[in-house]
């Protein structure tokens, strides 16, 4: 095995455990935001404010990993450890596409795959946290309303939005 493909092989292990740790990290962001949810709808701020700090921490964390890729990513640039250069991750996933498909893993595919659909479950459950938060803000303002002697009258808009 040349220099070459020796440094190909690190390339690859390491970028293999960047996405695993993506992974990991991603899924506990998951953990936590189903747990907001569900502080939200108990009204356990106490509670709601420990998970807040806690996906702070995480996303410092996953902050951290994706500069750690993004040097990493430049470094084999700049080294033409691999024919191609890589300006993003369809670049890195297509420039490693027959490296691969020669260690028959495809681990770095799976992986993405893996993180693409955990962020997307967390956009998810990030929009149903949010729809619950403006309920209990226009609830709470129909109230405050309703206490300072307000009429509550609402009209809706063609699409069915509160005017």
């Amino acid at each position: 095995m040349n220099e070459q493909s020796l440094k190909q092989n690190f390339a690859y292990d390491r970028l293999i455990h960047l996405w695993r740790t993506f992974c990991e990290l991603h899924t506990l962001l998951y953990d936590l935001t189903c747990e907001e949810y569900a502080n939200l709808l108990a009204s356990d701020f106490d509670a709601l404010e420990q998970t807040v700090k806690h996906k702070e921490q995480l996303l410092i964390q996953i902050g951290n990993i994706e500069e750690e890729r993004k040097l990493f990513i430049a470094e084999i640039n700049q080294e033409r450890i691999f024919e191609n250069e890589i300006l993003n991750i369809h670049d890195l996933i297509e420039c490693l596409k027959q490296f691969e498909l020669e260690k028959s893993g495809q681990h770095l595919s799976k992986f993405n795959l893996l993180l693409v659909d955990i962020i997307e479950r967390i956009q998810a459950q990030n929009k149903k946290n949010q729809i619950f938060l403006n309920r209990a803000m226009q609830n709470l303002k129909d109230i405050k309303n309703t206490f300072s002697g307000k009429k509550n009258y609402q009209t809706y808009t063609a699409h069915g939005t509160t005017k």
